[in-house]
């Protein structure tokens, strides 16, 4: 054999061997690297924890990718964001409600170009005047809300405009946004759990996009037209709620009602809409929702 060959392959030897221990030691070196982040934590102070490098490299779902959520992310999300919901507002007991209203957003949804996501609609015991959209299909309405709608057409406008809220994903752009401007994205991802606190923040406690809004009253007027509910059903409730008196929540984390109005009737008459009276029964209303409350 030449010598020189001879001599590298024995050169070889102990490199390779080094290198096979350095592998087998990579894991406890890399579960010992972390990098801190800044999440929100539940009193809503910044907190510093650790993020397991080991873990994202295994890509633990736990991590979200904000820049690209997907569908399935955002149900997950949505699903997070609903035990908060729930912690803060309890299910109203009632299960003909709970039907009646479950059974009016399946119809919407039906008759409309809706997402391919599972759609869950509950009713949740307040005497605040409000409705709310999180990620993932979620929509909320409260009691007060039912009592204060005059008939189904209406309650249908109000449920229309959140379905259009997820079906434009103006919950996840708005996540994103406070993500943003809370500094805690990163390319490792953020925590699920986190992601649920700030989308119930979003949807809660922060007042609502202008451009949103608009958007929503928009496709859900389009939705609602699609289910074959009069257009002004959504500007008639609108009305309502301005002439009250108070602010209704509804109306508090949403744009002025008197714009909102004007717009939606322009879009009505421009869309040249022939009303009818389908959901509009006061009697079937209250048979079926207010004298069960």
């Amino acid at each position: 054999m030449n010598s020189s060959k001879f001599f590298k392959k024995v050169w070889r030897l102990p490199f390779l061997v080094l290198l096979l221990m350095g592998m087998s030691v990579l894991p406890v070196v890399a579960k010992s690297i972390v990098k801190q982040k800044t999440i929100l934590s539940v009193d809503r102070e910044p907190t510093i924890v650790a993020i397991d490098f080991l873990d994202i490299i295994k890509g633990a779902a736990e991590y979200i990718q904000v820049a690209n959520i997907s569908d399935e992310q955002e149900v997950e999300i949505g699903k997070q964001t609903n035990k908060q919901v729930l912690n803060e507002y309890q299910l109203y007991n009632n299960s003909q409600i709970q039907g009646y209203v479950t059974n009016l957003g399946q119809e919407l949804i039906n008759n409309s170009n809706s997402r391919d996501i599972p759609f869950n609609f509950q009713v949740v015991a307040s005497d605040e005047v409000n409705a709310f959209a999180t990620p993932g299909g979620f929509v909320y309405v409260t009691t007060g809300l039912l009592k204060t709608a005059e008939n189904r057409a209406q309650l249908a406008s109000v449920v229309a405009h959140e379905i259009a809220h997820i079906n434009q994903k103006h919950g996840v752009k708005g996540l994103k946004q406070a993500v943003a401007a809370k500094g805690i994205a990163t390319t490792a991802g953020v925590d699920t759990s986190a992601l649920a606190q700030i989308a119930y923040q979003v949807a809660l406690d922060l007042p609502q996009s202008r451009s949103f809004e608009y958007e929503a009253d928009r496709k859900g007027l389009e939705i609602l037209e699609q289910s074959g509910y009069p257009a002004e059903a959504f500007a008639n409730f609108l009305a309502k709620l301005e002439g009250g008196g108070g602010t209704p929540e509804f109306l508090r984390t949403h744009p002025t009602g008197e714009h909102r109005i004007e717009a939606i009737s322009q879009k009505i008459e421009a869309d040249k809409v022939v009303n009818n009276n389908k959901g509009q029964d006061k009697t079937e209303y209250q048979t079926n929702v207010i004298f069960l409350m």
